[in-house]
């Protein structure tokens, strides 16, 4: 066990709380509104409660609700875009437990569109029906301000960084907090801790993921020695607007269900060459297909042509990309979208049961820092929402079980962390750029041993008091690349987004879990999960 931080508990002000809520997703909002039920609920994010990497997800979530779809379908769906690595009973209950939770969003007032009465229903890659739930291209701020409304009684910290867990006989008791208004600390003794503080899509230099976006639940957690699961796998997503100033702008996947087509340097229509889904192949193979259209280009993009959706379509279906293009000077109907890949979704995380609840008793983790199993290497589109929601769930169900445990405050102390300035933003911008050169995309032996290295070199990151924001964020991803390049070097083999040069193509030896505690590092069981072959 190791902290970010020195202090005593003794010194601290202190809560009592059943419940300690780190995040403000779809995951940590829907777990808080759950569990003010049952208990008393403190809620802490590390910004403003409305943001997160959900509020910004644009194309929908992936739910069964029409006569022609199916569970099995959508089980299938999932399990093939997984590459091999999902847990089939984490997927069954992802896909059968989908409608019941969408009925509850419903029914807070979740505003998703319609078309004559019924939910109007859209498809994104991978899929082989239509089964994607939207709200515009907004869905995810749809959800998030609905779940926000209806969180009467939740105590909430806004502004407030999580920084260690208080953890005694593998139990975890409470969390270390502090306030970033006032620079106080504070910790909260409680029941239960549920982490669902979101990806870490700001391990690489282009990401679609808000700046919020640092690991921070899974580096805290991995201190105090809760295994971690696939940690080698990011998704990137295929199509985000290539700005020329470097902004980057996620096209949702969703434009390419509606007849989105890619488009090379020469305005050739490249994906039917790279696999018989075209644009709707899963994104790790469109995400390749698009660097290999860059290597033979002048360009360091591709283009997504929407000429044939019509003006009038996009404008309604993507009020928010649409705004967006057209204020970066493009016309839809006459110039196509200039896009690249970029860092999006990380499957990898705590490793969980099928209830959310880690190796760690009475801490829970669920979206997207938890790996529960159901994304394997590469998750299906849409499925994100849907896992922080059902798994969410599922953990506040289970968690009901220790709500008769008397709540104890234990003494904890560090004082082992040395108080020394650093360049922060020069060390976290070179660490993104590495991670994007050599551990993105495409990975090599050498690549990755050169990142390694870097990650050797700088480990007195670990010894620093770790008590600000940029410092605290920067130990998270320092934390996570580790652990992340120590996964990718040890599968030699291609794998759903993980692509090793030397190794492309994928081998069956390898349908196995890394798992990591500490700096232990080991395979998990031969996976017995069917594949689905198309």
């Amino acid at each position: 066990m190791s902290y970010s931080v020195n202090f005593d508990s003794n010194d601290i002000e202190s809560f009592i709380s059943d419940y300690v809520i780190l995040g403000s997703g779809i995951a940590g909002l829907n777990a808080a509104y759950l569990a003010k039920d049952y208990g008393e609920v403190f809620l802490i994010t590390k910004d403003k409660l409305s943001d997160s990497n959900s509020s910004l997800a644009q194309g929908g979530i992936a739910c069964v609700m029409s006569e022609i779809d199916s569970f099995k379908s959508h089980i299938d769906d999932t399990i093939y875009a997984g590459a091999g690595l999902c847990d089939k009973a984490a997927v069954e209950i992802l896909v059968k437990e989908a409608p019941s939770n969408i009925h509850r969003l419903l029914n807070i007032g979740v505003d998703f569109d319609k078309k004559d009465g019924k939910l109007e229903l859209g498809r994104e890659g991978a899929h082989s029906h239509n089964r994607i739930i939207h709200a515009g291209d907004y869905t995810g701020k749809e959800i998030i301000d609905s779940l926000i409304d209806a969180l009467s009684g939740v105590k909430i910290f806004e502004d407030t960084l999580a920084l260690d867990l208080l953890v005694e006989d593998n139990t975890v008791k409470g969390i270390l907090a502090k306030d970033l208004d006032e620079g106080r600390y504070f910790i909260v003794w409680a029941k239960v801790v549920i982490l669902a503080t979101g990806g870490a899509g700001n391990l690489f230099l282009n990401t679609t993921n808000p700046k919020t976006s640092t690991g921070d639940g899974i580096s805290i957690a991995a201190r105090q020695g809760a295994v971690l699961k696939d940690m080698e796998f990011m998704q990137f997503h295929p199509t985000v607007l290539h700005g020329k100033t470097g902004e980057r702008f996620l096209i949702s996947e969703a434009v390419r269900g509606e007849g989105g087509v890619l488009r090379n340097e020469k305005g050739v229509r490249f994906m039917p060459f790279y696999h018989k889904l075209n644009e709707l192949a899963p994104r790790d193979i469109v995400s390749r297909a698009i660097l290999s259209e860059i290597k033979k280009s002048n360009l360091d993009y591709v283009y997504l042509d929407v000429s044939n959706i019509g003006k009038d379509v996009f404008k309604k279906r993507f009020p928010s990309i649409y705004s967006k293009v057209e204020e970066v000077g493009i016309d839809i109907e006459k110039d196509y979208i200039p896009v690249s890949p970029a860092a999006h979704y990380y499957m990898g995380g705590i490793m969980t049961d099928l209830n959310g609840e880690t190796t760690i008793k009475r801490l829970y983790a669920c979206g997207e820092c938890a790996c529960t199993g159901v994304q394997g290497a590469n998750r299906l589109a849409s499925n994100s929402l849907l896992e922080g929601l059902v798994f969410s769930t599922r953990a506040v169900n289970d968690s009901k079980k220790y709500l008769n445990v008397k709540v104890t405050p234990s003494h904890f102390f560090n004082n082992n962390k040395v108080d020394r300035e650093i360049d922060v933003e020069g060390i976290k911008y070179e660490l993104q750029y590495l991670m994007e050169q050599n551990a993105g995309i495409i990975r090599s032996e050498s690549s990755l041993k050169a990142m390694l290295n870097w990650i050797t070199l700088h480990g007195s990151i670990l010894d620093i008091n770790a008590d600000d924001r940029d410092k605290s964020e920067l130990l998270s991803l320092y934390t996570i690349s580790k652990y992340m390049v120590m996964s990718a070097l040890l599968r030699k083999e291609s794998r759903g987004s993980h692509y090793r040069l030397e190794y492309p193509e994928r081998n069956e030896v390898y349908r196995k879990h890394i798992l990591i505690k500490g700096d232990e590092i080991y395979f998990d069981r031969q996976i017995d999960s069917a594949k689905i072959n198309r």
